[in-house]
């Protein structure tokens, strides 16, 4: 297959030029309760944009991208970036493609650092091929990666999972003429895609490959899950640890029907790893679950509190620390519930309702942080909503988290929950689609980083100290009140004039939701100035009474002379002489005495 790549049509070419000049700003919501930001058009009533897929990193950016057709019937991959200092980008267009060519199922990952990798499936000629697109900060977007013909094309059946780290796996189900084959692709940050993938496992085309999904840690390890339907309805799982390469797959259950929403999660902190899955428990359709124990998996169970409904739908998100969410929809008899429930230190907590007998719901999306907060949005009614979950207060009320957009939200969205902040991007349905985002920040209560460089005890005999440190960018230092200027990274210098004996200093920090830290440092001064006083004084003391005895002695130098002058007798004289000698040799040696004290 042969397509021109990265030329836009007239008819893309005018579509930026539109979305140039798009007020985004203008389509931003009011509002709404409990920290939710009420929502804002990215793309708005131009074409029908369709399949929003949402990520953010650690820095504060975030990305939205999504599908968008004209009238034409052309198809665009369209994108928009967030930056705190910017906000919103312009809408842009990713890839468009000359002919009769579709383009579906958007996903999208983000590294701390702010670097991107968008996959996404283009149909051309009867086949289905998976590319990708990475970003980097520094350099931009770099050339499309073909990663083959694949047989993922139904809805979020391809996965691309992101570190923070920002490597990346890519899995799907490839296709041949005669074969199909769970693949999974790897991307390393700063070098890209390998140049062949992982094949999982490879059947007949005769067979089927449902749900293929991946899983990436931060720390490098691997879970890749998948239904083989042959002989049996197997659900099979490989894993890979931190060192070696993938194990080879084991069979986990059979779940009695075809399964398409298995999930995998891995726990950083001890190395193991869990698989949900549907399974059909005449008369029901349940969610169950395995997990690791010292690398050997569990006897598949019932999760707890979800056992005696037909479950539509299912999905699982676990924590770096071994803390894992499941959403259920699931009908109880006389309408649909959506139930939660999560599993920490190999306990199930009791299943929770955050709706009841609906009439009708769709696409439950889920996410959770290191810190165990969670969110759940899905729909009601025609609104998109969203319930969330913190350690501290357990779950909140399931709220609305749009107000004006346009008629229904009844739609597929995606939810990324990272750095404090939950993003959903949704879509708002009219005659076209139009693609939203909403947005919570959790409240910040959380002290700033403060770190004082010197030691907080100590004693010097220098009357000023240079106090340096770093802090929270952004935050405000004083020292006993008086402020300290902090650079742009956080670091801060102050020179403190001390005095004599104990100095309490107390430098605080204050960031820009209020919190503050404080470090106190107790330095005693010890001044040297009386001791050298005392000293000098005692010196002066010594230079007086050697003084006096200068004088005495050039008195009776001035009286020996006197008695030379006036003697007759040489033996006599020589006596005085010797005298006068001995008294100047005192005299000499008492200067010498003077001048090394001195």
């Amino acid at each position: 297959m042969k397509l021109e790549r990265g030329i836009l049509s007239a008819m893309a070419l005018a579509m930026v030029l539109l979305l140039g000049v798009l007020p985004i700003s203008g389509a931003q919501a009011e509002p709404v309760s409990d920290g939710w930001d009420g929502g804002q058009a990215i793309q708005k009533d131009l074409n029908n944009g369709f399949d929003p897929f949402v990520a953010q990193s650690a820095n504060g950016n975030k990305i939205v991208v999504w599908i968008e057709k004209d009238a034409a019937e052309t198809y665009f991959l369209c994108y928009s970036m967030y930056t705190p200092t910017e906000g919103w980008s312009w809408p842009a267009i990713l890839v468009s493609y000359y002919g009769d060519v579709e383009l579906r199922s958007p996903q999208v990952g983000m590294g701390d650092d702010g670097n991107a990798i968008v996959c996404w499936l283009m149909y051309y000629d009867s086949e289905f091929i998976l590319q990708s697109k990475d970003y980097d900060p520094d350099t931009g977007w770099g050339e499309t990666f073909d990663h083959g013909r694949s047989n993922s094309f139904g809805w979020r059946e391809l996965t691309l999972s992101m570190n923070k780290g920002g490597d990346a796996l890519l899995s799907h189900e490839s296709l041949t003429t005669t074969e199909r084959s769970v693949e999974v692709w790897t991307y390393e940050r700063g070098v890209g895609w390998n140049a062949t993938p992982e094949e999982m496992l490879t059947v007949p085309v005769a067979e089927e490959l449902n749900g293929i999904y991946v899983m990436l840690s931060d720390s490098g390890r691997a879970a890749a899950i998948w239904q083989h339907i042959g002989s049996e309805n197997s659900v099979m799982v490989s894993t890979k640890d931190t060192t070696g390469g993938w194990e080879a797959p084991t069979i986990i259950d059979d779940p009695g029907t075809s399964a398409f929403v298995l999930r995998a999660g891995i726990d950083d902190a001890t190395g193991e790893f869990m698989v949900t899955y549907p399974k059909l428990v005449l008369p029901n359709t349940l969610t169950y679950f395995s997990v690791t124990e010292e690398g050997a998996w569990s006897v598949p169970a019932p999760v707890a509190g979800l056992n005696d409904s037909n479950c539509w739908n299912q999905k699982m998100v676990m924590n770096q620390e071994g803390v894992a969410l499941v959403v259920t929809t699931e009908y109880a008899g006389t309408g649909w519930n959506v139930n939660v429930t999560m599993y920490d230190n190999g306990e199930w907590s009791p299943a929770i309702s955050l709706a009841t007998n609906l009439s009708g719901l769709f696409y439950p999306e889920i996410a959770i942080d290191e810190l165990g907060r969670a969110v759940v949005t899905f729909t009601i009614d025609n609104d998109r909503v969203a319930a969330i979950y913190t350690p501290e207060e357990g779950w909140s009320e399931t709220v609305p988290i749009e107000k004006n957009a346009i008629s229904t939200t009844y739609s597929g969205a995606w939810v990324s929950l990272c750095s404090d902040s939950i993003l959903v991007g949704y879509s708002s349905i009219t005659s076209v689609g139009t693609v939203w985002v909403s947005s919570f920040k959790f409240p910040d209560n959380e002290p700033p980083v403060l770190e004082v460089d010197q030691a907080l005890t100590g004693e010097t005999d220098r009357p000023l100290l240079e106090i340096t440190g770093t802090t929270e960018p952004g935050a405000a230092v004083d020292i006993n009140g008086r402020q300290v200027a902090v650079s742009d990274s956080g670091e801060f210098s102050l020179l403190v004039e001390l005095s004599p004996g104990l100095n309490t200093l107390v430098v605080t920090a204050v960031d820009e939701a209020g919190n503050n830290a404080t470090e106190t440092l107790t330095i005693t001064f010890n001044d040297p100035v009386p001791g050298l006083e005392e000293q000098i004084g005692g010196q002066q003391d010594i230079i007086e009474q050697q003084q006096d005895m200068i004088d005495q002695l050039e008195e009776d130098l001035d009286a020996a002379n006197d008695r030379i002058a006036g003697t007759e007798s040489t033996a006599m004289l020589f006596g005085i002489i010797g005298v006068v000698g001995l008294i100047l040799a005192v005299v000499a040696l008492v200067m010498v005495f003077l001048r090394r004290k001195g």
